[in-house]
């Protein structure tokens, strides 16, 4: 699946917000008005590599200039909807430490079976981790290249 940035500001999701918010108030995203997505450039495409349904959105798993985060679906457009076949799904177990902030993962397998690989990915950037992702991804992209 491959995505273009169309937008990188808390301002832009304001939209989809439930409520009217002032511009500091947090909303369903966690984030403020004034915030930025400084690790997605508008314009670029990117291949999802999982996608993580938080409590209150979906989220989008890419990665720029090696820089791999989950940023809310809402700040791209989808320009290919093929799904990688190799992806897994898991529900997120009520006794994870991730409940209930994460509900659940798609993607690759190591993404979705180590209990521990979003948090290691996302918030510790664990370089086996990281490695891990690059080398999916690299597969991802040869199977995409081949299918077209």
């Amino acid at each position: 699946m491959k995505v273009r940035c169309k937008y990188n500001t808390g301002q832009d999701l304001r939209r989809y917000e439930n409520k009217l918010l002032k511009e500091e108030e947090l909303g369903r995203f966690g984030i403020t008005a004034n915030s930025i997505y400084g690790e997605i450039t508008v314009g670029r495409e990117y291949l999802v590599m999982g996608m993580i349904m938080f409590e209150s959105y979906l989220s989008y798993l890419v990665d720029d200039d090696g820089l791999i985060s989950a940023c809310p679906c809402q700040l791209f457009e989808v320009v290919d909807d093929k799904v990688d076949p190799k992806w897994h799904f898991r529900l997120i177990e009520k006794e994870e430490d991730i409940y209930p902030y994460i509900q659940a993962i798609w993607g690759y397998y190591e993404l979705c079976f180590d209990r521990n690989s979003y948090e290691k990915l996302i918030v510790e950037k664990a370089e086996d981790v990281y490695q891990t992702y690059f080398k999916r991804k690299n597969t991802s992209n040869n199977i995409q290249i081949k299918a077209e």
